[in-house]
């Protein structure tokens, strides 16, 4: 099968505005987005992929948890101020106002929504309703590391054991050296890593391995086993695992294998017992399942922005705005935030991200990923980015949050939304 440049499929540019996405789309539209519907068309961000992103469960089957119980208020409290800051980007520039650079469109930011002590101070939907649900990308992957931690306080897993010892799937691999809390850091060693270069690769091992979980041939027309590809993966020359850490949703799957094995559950009941029926969500949390029949937790979630908001608030001392009880402990928050090795994050592929090296100055610059967080401080603040531009941000010791969606396009300029939220938090915080 030879070879097409994915942006060569009709409807992979960008040639419409992102206010197109706030309303419904022609038929013609739709039916052309069907004709061309991939998991590579999607990533590339173009006008098809805005569909993709608000329609998502209407290509791969899914898993629901109902919203239930009654709805949480999340209280506006809207201030100027923050729609007016400005911060220092990497190269050393000043940024636009948040405001501007929000509504000017060229970012293709759909919705963003800020909140301190539970209180909305910021909110915009430059490209999106506010019911319209939208998929997380890789913000999702913390739910995967708060399950996985939440298990373990719980006396329920081991991190300390190979991750086959819970992906039986793998056993007798490679992923026998890789223990699970290397996997939940990102450090397994494996040639598994998501550089851009791969996503824009066809033959890469990440497009072989979404190929594979959507039920899709891959760039060759061969429809693969999810789990088969996951056993080819090799060790990287020269490393062990905890050395590097390298990002990869490949890792995140097999997290999600983890938790079932361990609970005996599927990970969207595990989700919805434990989180989801527990903060008063407007609507549904939706996860697409893998061609193998689990939850396709590494980058699929759906959800409304504002029930992802509310998410954010159970890390925070504002949890209670949202649920009864307290969701996450402080152990279990305190274990997420400092599992990381500083030394592999530096070593590893996290720094060279183009949202991180726009986003902070040096002395801004996150100290580690942890548990399938990509960046935390050592103030404890953590933060998740997503492909497409998503992101989630959970500032505990300011009780900031923010929580954001897009459709951008990988080779449009960087996100730099992450710097304005972390100044706007440490402005709230008079710092």
């Amino acid at each position: 099968m030879e070879n097409i440049d994915p942006m060569d499929v009709p409807g992979a540019k960008v040639t419409l505005p992102i206010s197109t996405a706030k309303k419904p789309f022609d038929r013609k539209f739709i039916a052309d987005a069907k004709k061309y519907w991939s998991n590579m068309h999607m990533q590339v961000g173009g006008d098809h992929a805005m569909y993709y992103t608000g329609h998502l469960s209407e290509f791969l089957p899914t898993a629901v948890a109902p919203a239930s119980g009654k709805v949480s208020v999340l209280e506006r409290n809207l201030l100027k101020s923050v729609g007016e800051t400005t911060f220092v980007r990497g190269d050393g520039s000043t940024s636009l106002p948040l405001d501007e650079y929000v509504n000017n469109g060229k970012q293709r930011l759909q919705g963003i929504m800020i909140l301190q002590h539970g209180k909305v101070v910021y909110e915009a939907y430059p490209g999106m309703q506010p019911e319209q649900p939208h998929f997380w990308a890789s913000t999702s992957k913390p739910t995967v590391g708060t399950l996985i931690t939440m298990l373990e306080a719980d006396g329920l897993i081991d991190v300390n054991k190979p991750i086959t010892t819970y992906a039986k799937q793998l056993a007798g691999t490679e992923w026998d050296k890789v223990s699970l809390l290397n996997g939940l850091n990102m450090s397994s060693a494996l040639d598994i890593a998501e550089t851009g270069e791969a996503q824009m690769n066809p033959a890469s091992v990440f497009q072989r391995f979404l190929a594979a979980d959507f039920g899709v041939p891959n760039y060759n027309g061969v429809i693969e086993n999810t789990v088969d590809v996951l056993r080819d993966a090799k060790p990287l020359p020269g490393e062990v695992p905890g050395e590097y850490a390298r990002y990869s949703s490949l890792i995140t799957k097999v997290l999600v294998w983890v938790i079932e094995e361990a609970t005996g559950h599927s990970f969207i009941d595990n989700f919805n017992e434990r989180i989801w029926s527990k903060i008063g969500v407007r609507n549904s949390f939706i996860v697409p399942m893998g061609s193998d029949g689990s939850a396709g937790a590494y980058g699929l979630n759906i959800s409304l922005l504002e029930d992802l908001a509310r998410f954010s608030l159970i890390f925070t001392p504002s949890w209670k705005v949202v649920s009864e009880s307290q969701v996450i402990s402080p152990q279990v928050l305190k274990t997420m935030q400092t599992s990381g090795s500083k030394e592999a994050y530096l070593k590893g592929d996290f720094t060279e991200h183009n949202w991180v090296k726009a986003s902070f100055a040096k002395q801004g610059m996150p100290d580690r990923n942890s548990r399938q967080w990509d960046a935390v401080w050592d103030d404890g603040a953590m933060f998740k980015h997503g492909n497409l531009f998503q992101g989630l941000y959970v500032d505990p010791s300011r009780d900031v949050t923010a929580a954001y969606f897009s459709t951008c396009p990988v080779n449009l300029d960087p996100d730099i939304l992450m710097g304005y939220i972390r100044q706007v938090a440490m402005n709230l915080q008079g710092e």
